[in-house]
């Protein structure tokens, strides 16, 4: 388990957590939001997805949670029995609001590979759609979201579209990936803070 301090474009300062699911048992992921967060609980979530050699459809590699103070970036292995119960308890935790976009495809594939369910969600794509009266939003990944929810600032495209699979599924990160990382999540929070105002 690793943390770091991450520095967003609006200037706020992102205390970043990654684990992966071997180590993910010793983390209360409850805790982590409620106190760093001052009780905030709206968590930005994003998911990053690859293809593995051996399989035909993508598994989840990344799971991204930020709200207003902290992000969590979990790194979830092959061994997908591995992910704990930790993480699922904290899916279920219905003092929590899960806001990202195109979430339902997200939540079903999550679901299917490690047997999450995900009861208080936002599909942050769908909502934005609707409150802009403007339905090509819910295409909108989430730094195009970002850059029409959140006028007063822009978003940077992420790099993680760059990277190769060995990328996400090394043993190390580097300090950009974390950001990009931190970055996506932290903008689903702020997608989230400002449209269930």
């Amino acid at each position: 388990m690793a943390s770091y301090e991450v520095l967003m474009e609006d200037g706020e300062s992102i205390y970043t957590v990654l684990v992966n699911d071997y180590d993910s048992t010793t983390v209360n992921y409850s805790n982590l939001f409620l106190q760093e967060g001052e009780g905030d609980t709206i968590i930005g979530f994003d998911t990053e997805w690859s293809y593995m050699h051996y399989e035909k459809e993508t598994k989840v590699v990344l799971l991204k949670f930020c709200n207003r103070a902290s992000c969590l970036v979990v790194k979830i292995n092959d061994n997908y029995t591995l992910v704990n119960k930790n993480l699922g308890r904290f899916f279920c935790n219905k003092a929590f609001v899960f806001a990202g976009v195109h979430m339902q495809k997200d939540l079903e594939k999550l679901r299917k590979q490690v047997g999450f369910e995900v009861p208080n969600f936002v599909d942050l794509s769908q909502l934005a759609s609707k409150v802009f009266n403007r339905p090509l939003l819910s295409a909108c990944g989430v730094r195009e979201l970002a850059n029409e929810v959140l006028l007063d600032q822009e978003i940077k495209p992420g790099v993680f579209n760059a990277l190769a699979e060995s990328d996400l599924r090394g043993e190390n990160f580097s300090r950009d990936l974390i950001k990009a990382a931190t970055a996506d999540a932290y903008a689903a929070y702020k997608i989230a803070k400002t449209l269930l105002k």
